[in-house]
């Protein structure tokens, strides 16, 4: 398990500082001026579909009885049947990509013909929607591209060639960059959407090589089928799973969709700042989170597959406590060290003084959900492997609704602006991973048997100590970013200090000291 988390982790790890480049590049030509706004309001359409129909769609719709049957060794069947889902999922992602250049104009087009009805969404006159419309419309093909590399990766992973599966997006990155660099001296803000669509081109043909090898060809028998049908495997479980998921998705993304466009109602640069938050925010979740999910997930598949209870729940209980005694710690270092991190990371160019204080207070606000949104993904992923999706839509339905909600409230009667849509979404998470941590236990009951009084009291344990932390960091006013330097020394520090207390905790606390000290012990069957 930790060694397929390594190689994860690793791949990730890369493409993910190159992410954080590119990151630095975007602010420092563009800042949080009007064409951040447009581009991150544009970038929100493809970003929708490249999450419906590609890495949650893949990932926990397509892959899991794609590995059950070639597990059970029916190798030449499985290979037919992910060959017939490929090509519908082809088919769907040219056809979504079409009627989406049909529709997003007259979606923008309302502005102009219910001005009453949209005018909360379309009222503010320094957003410039006309240079958004352009730039979605440019990024459209990205949606294609990306779907094609998440399922190519997703195979990949399945099969635990994880380095180059989590290397790839850095592709992406290395796209966006070029684009930027080559083609903003000729088409301006417009080359940062031409670049994300080279990009993702290349982060889908940097694996097709990996998957069409002789080697992998010959250790897994892959055999391309072009058909649309298979009548040996029964496809009902399949399409009712990947209904949910898709809705599933349609609602995290929503909550996403509808922060950005509220955002637009504000202040200038609220849009952006909310942008380079959450990008940025994604760092440690990409390189920590995913990787755990990744690197569990076929080991999960595989034991479920057997029937290996005991196993499957000390794999499931390992991830899961993995999850709680890293990210706590690392959750309190970025709100306390917010400043200091945009700093560092964005300040330069355009990205001045205004710029750091907005994008600051939005990160600090997201990092509070970055526990709760790795463990969302971690129940999310272990209940597909059930084909248990279902109450997973209704526990985001119910999410994406509070997540609105609290959104509103904050902006509207507290003096919270933009960041109050970012700690709407924390809440939201929060809300979401407890019900689905409870209801992850009753159905699983059979695999899953850790104690959740213990699991409840750690929580709260950690949770009472990073909110003290946190208030005696900001009481005193403990923030240094005058410069570069006094930001890296003020995190070095910072973080040294929290990780500190954390670790003293975990060893002098009795429910959670063996828990630490089991991480550093090797298990018996490569577990």
């Amino acid at each position: 398990m930790f060694k397929n988390i390594l190689k994860i982790f690793t791949g990730t790890f890369i493409s993910r500082i190159i992410g954080f480049i590119r990151e630095i590049i975007v602010a420092s030509f563009f800042g949080t001026g009007k064409v951040a706004d447009a581009f991150t309001l544009a970038l929100i359409f493809p970003n929708l579909f490249r999450q419906i129909l590609g890495e949650d769609m893949v990932e926990r719709a397509f892959m899991p009885p794609f590995k059950s049957i070639y597990d059970r060794g029916g190798k030449a069947q499985s290979w037919k049947f992910i060959s017939v889902v490929f090509n519908w999922f082809f088919i769907i992602l040219m056809i979504t990509t079409f009627v989406l250049y049909l529709i997003i104009p007259l979606i923008f087009s309302l502005r102009g013909s219910f001005p009453d009805l949209f005018g909360n969404v379309f009222s503010n006159n320094d957003f410039d929607y006309e240079l958004t419309l352009k730039l979605i419309l440019i990024l459209l093909p990205f949606t294609i591209f990306i779907g094609l590399a998440a399922f190519i990766g997703s195979i990949l992973n399945f099969f635990e060639k994880n380095w180059i599966f989590g290397l790839a997006p850095a592709m992406l990155s290395v796209g966006v960059i070029a684009g930027i660099y080559v083609l903003y001296p000729y088409i301006g803000g417009y080359s940062i959407a031409v670049g994300y669509v080279f990009g993702a081109f290349l982060q889908m043909a940097i694996q097709i090589p990996f998957l069409y090898n002789r080697k992998f060809k010959n250790e897994t028998d892959l055999k391309y089928h072009t058909v649309l049908k298979d009548p040996e495997q029964d496809y009902k479980v399949l399409k009712r799973e990947s209904r949910f998921i898709t809705l599933n998705a349609a609602l995290d993304k929503t909550q996403e969709v509808f922060g950005r466009f509220f955002a637009s109602t504000l202040l200038q640069g609220s849009t952006s700042s909310l942008f380079y938050a959450i990008r940025l925010f994604q760092l440690p979740f990409a390189i920590l989170s995913l990787p755990i999910t990744r690197g569990i997930n076929p080991e999960l598949n595989r034991l479920k597959a057997n029937e290996n209870y005991q196993a499957f729940n000390h794999v499931y209980s390992k991830g899961l406590n993995l999850y709680l005694l890293m990210f706590f710690p690392i959750s309190v270092i970025l709100v306390c060290c917010s400043p200091e991190i945009i700093d560092i990371v964005y300040r330069r160019g355009h990205f001045d003084a205004s710029s750091l204080h907005l994008t600051s207070l939005a990160f600090s606000m997201y990092s509070l959900g970055l526990l709760p949104m790795s463990l969302v993904g971690y129940y999310k992923r272990v209940l597909s492997l059930f084909n248990k999706n279902k109450y997973a839509l209704y526990i985001s339905l119910i999410s994406a609704i509070l997540n609105i909600l609290f959104a509103l409230v904050f902006v509207k009667f507290t003096p919270m602006g933009h960041e109050g849509i970012a700690l709407a979404s924390s809440l939201a998470f929060f809300v979401n991973m407890w019900v689905m941590h409870n209801y992850t236990r009753k159905e699983l009951k059979a695999f899953i048997r850790e104690s959740q009084f213990k699991v409840v009291v750690n929580i709260i344990m950690l949770c009472l100590l990073s909110a003290i932390i946190i208030a005696f960091t900001f009481y005193f006013g403990l923030e240094f970013y005058k410069n570069k330097i006094q930001s890296v020394i003020s995190i070095t520090a910072k973080s040294g200090i929290i990780f500190t207390i954390f670790i003293l905790f975990y060893l002098l606390n009795k429910n959670l000291r063996p828990i630490f000290k089991g991480f550093f012990i090797r298990n018996k069957g490569n577990i």
